[in-house]
Formats: structure tokens, sequence, C-alpha cells
């Protein structure tokens, strides 16, 4: 059974930096005005008042956008939905290709200040009945965490199972490079 969703954040640069959430109200705005980003992009919602929440939310038709504090690091989150067919290796590609493309949007607007990690990324399958955050569930899923991985950031890239001890939350990997990389090439890296 293929995941319904999937989300991908990649981490700020700077663990310990304030983001200033409500600059990323005008930069999402523009997103939707100057379709920056892909999607049919909806409206903004603002979650900042939420500790370690979803802080600011581009929402849109197939696929969500946010700065988001989970976990006690803020970091663009694409969750993409609506998923209904094909293979799962393009899919989670085309998800991490979308957070990809936000993040330099991001990064060249310039006005919010903040840069992201590149050589760190989250990915998770967000959706409990295809892929329930067990070991049996990881074991199914484990190869494509590691395809990605090896396809994102090269050889030597790991991928460890996220959130092990929390059957609650999705299942994921932490995909890690052993170096990072601009964020051109990593796009580059997933076009097929």
């Amino acid at each position: 059974m293929l995941p319904k969703r999937s989300s991908d954040k990649l981490c700020t640069t700077d663990p310990e930096a304030e983001v200033d959430l409500h600059k990323y109200i005008r930069v999402f705005h523009e997103f939707i005005k100057e379709k920056k980003v892909e999607g049919l992009l909806i409206d903004v919602a603002d979650y900042s008042h939420v500790p370690e929440g979803p802080g600011i939310v581009l929402i849109g038709h197939d696929v969500d956008y946010s700065l988001d504090l989970n976990g006690g690091r803020a970091g663009l989150l694409t969750l993409a939905k609506r998923i209904e067919d094909g293979k799962l290796a393009d899919l989670l590609d085309d998800a991490v290709r979308k957070c990809l493309i936000a993040v330099k949007a991001v990064e060249d607007d310039g006005s919010t200040g903040t840069t992201f990690s590149t050589d760190a990324l989250r990915v998770q399958l967000v959706d409990r009945l295809a892929a329930p955050n067990s070991d049996e569930g990881y074991r199914a899923f484990q190869s494509e965490f590691e395809a990605l991985a090896t396809r994102l950031f090269g050889d030597g890239a790991t991928a460890q199972r996220a959130d092990a001890d929390e059957p609650r939350r999705a299942l994921g990997a932490d995909l890690r490079a052993e170096q990072a990389c601009d964020l051109d090439s990593l796009l580059a890296r997933l076009e097929r």
C-alpha cells in the first residue's frame, strides 16, 4: 500500500538562532502571488502561538509548506498530500525536490535571515495505516529511505530511523550526508 502523505524537513543552519516566524507570513504570501513554489497554493495560516508547533503554514491543495518548530528545531517542512499512484521512489524524490525549491526560495528572498542546513533531511511517511511507526513498518520502507539518501546525498549517506520510541509519530528516517552540499546540486541530483 502506498502512503498517502509524506513530509520532508530541512532544519535551520543554527539550531540556537531565533527565527522571526512573522516574517514568513509575507514571504509565503509572496510565494502564492508569484508562484515561487510548486502546488496549488491557497492561504497562509499563523500557528506561531503553538509551542513547538507548525509555525507559519502555507496551505496548498496538494502540498503544504511551513516554517515548522516541531522537535524544538526550526526548519522548512513540506507536506506532500493527496498521493494517489506511482512508484514510491518517484513520489519521495518529488516531495524532497519541492522542499528544496521552497528552501531555495526562502534563502533567495533573504528577508527572513534564515539559512538551512543541507547535510541532513528528515523524511516521514505520514500515513499510520500504510506506514506504521513500528519495527515491521520501518523494515518495509528502510530500503526506500536508504536509496533516497544515496540519490540525494551520494555515496556515504546514511538513513537512520527517526522516533523509533514514539509509535504515535509518523514513520520516518533522518538522512545524513558526509558533508553539506549546495541546494542547486541537491536539486540536480533529483532531476529525472
